[in-house]
């Protein structure tokens, strides 16, 4: 049997901002199915910026994005070309986004805060979308919560709502923003369960995060993201192994044990 095209692929991605502001310089990342690839780096290396560009909400300057063999972008020498609209709607189907500050719409229930993506994005009927979202929230420990509001969460109870919109979509990979950078660090650990318990059930997932002994614990692979470049990517025991000073400096500073 053949081997299955990777997930994801960046390839060359570069990301020039107004005013010659290079942040992302030539990334070239695959992701295979059920890998857990997590993304470090200081502050302003460009790691946010990696998975706008990745998830399309923000063009690339140069590269080329494809996901399960389809090519969704290729920019060269200025000129960005897109995949067809048929094509673009059934790869962005492929990936969902958890942002760091939730995005939740205030005025929407949880319940309908998960289901309202599968109604309207997937036609999916009403009492079908609210099922499938009432089996998600319960999975997460969210059973009881359906009706309540956003303001009526905790934070860490505002993130769990966000990761069981996107799962709702099904998703083959799902992206994370410093997922728990907003939350204390009780309402870090609750999060954090979630997605380990992701990772355990083989879900493809990237991670940007500064939680080190998180990251170490988690992923597949680690990639250490510094001024736009990736300056190595291995996996976690290679990480933390390193002989990189920088990158044993960066670990060091936020916790992670050599």
């Amino acid at each position: 049997m053949a081997n299955e095209c990777p997930l994801l692929q960046l390839k060359n991605i570069s990301k020039v901002f107004p005013g010659n502001n290079k942040v992302l310089e030539d990334i070239s990342l695959t992701v295979n199915k059920g890998e857990v690839v997590s993304v470090i780096g200081p502050s302003g290396s460009g790691k946010s910026t990696l998975l706008r560009c990745a998830t399309m909400l923000t063009d690339i300057t140069g590269g080329e994005i494809i996901y399960g063999g389809k090519c969704a972008v290729k920019a060269d020498k200025g000129k960005i070309t897109y995949a067809s609209k048929t094509e673009m709607k059934e790869i962005c189907k492929t990936f969902g986004l958890v942002f760091q500050n939730f995005n939740l719409f205030p005025h929407y229930s949880v319940l309908k805060n998960v289901s309202e993506p599968l109604i309207v994005n997937c036609k999916v009927p009403k009492a079908e979308a609210e099922k499938k979202a009432r089996e998600i929230l319960a999975r997460l420990g969210l059973e009881n919560r359906e009706y309540a509001y956003p303001c009526e969460l905790s934070g860490g109870q505002q993130q769990r709502v966000s990761i069981a919109r996107a799962l709702a979509l099904e998703p083959d990979v799902l992206f994370f923003d410093e997922p728990t950078s907003a939350l204390d660090p009780e309402l870090t650990v609750e999060v954090l369960k979630v997605i380990k318990q992701l990772a355990a059930e083989k879900m493809t997932m990237i991670i940007v995060t500064h939680e080190m002994e998180f990251a170490k614990e988690v992923s597949d692979r680690i990639v250490f993201i510094e001024h736009g470049v990736i300056v190595e990517d291995g996996t976690p025991d290679e990480l933390f192994a390193t002989n990189n000073e920088r990158i044993r400096e960066f670990i060091g500073k936020l916790g992670g044990k050599k």
